[in-house]
């Protein structure tokens, strides 16, 4: 999955419990430790704000973006467009990707719904 949950790692750095977490965001401590543990299929923008007021935060601190694969994080313009020197000296001499190769999954959030 390319959206990583880092609550946990933020939770605790802020210092509190999953109980505490609970208690003052009105989730239940059984969606906390979902998604925590990456089982929850999504979280609603309504749910990332209760997170980041109580852990006073920001979005950016509960989630992060991992490329799926390498021209990802090099930001490949699209494969039509020749390289540049510093693309291919990156990639090596590898056969160049069709955009239909290239494969995007995302974690949904939706801020019309609770914690799924």
């Amino acid at each position: 999955m390319p959206v990583l949950v880092k609550l946990k790692n933020t939770r605790e750095t802020k210092g509190f419990s999953q109980n505490e977490l609970a208690r003052r965001t009105g989730y239940s401590l059984q969606n906390i430790q979902k998604i925590e543990q990456g089982r929850a299929a999504s979280i609603t923008f309504e749910a990332l704000g209760r997170f980041c007021k109580v852990l006073e935060c920001q979005p950016g601190d509960i989630l992060e973006w991992l490329p799926d694969d390498f021209d990802d994080k090099i930001h490949l313009p699209p494969a039509t467009s020749e390289p540049s020197e510093e693309e291919i000296a990156i990639r090596g001499n590898s056969p160049k990707r069709t955009k239909h190769q290239h494969q995007t999954r995302m974690m949904i959030i939706d801020g019309n719904k609770g914690v799924a």
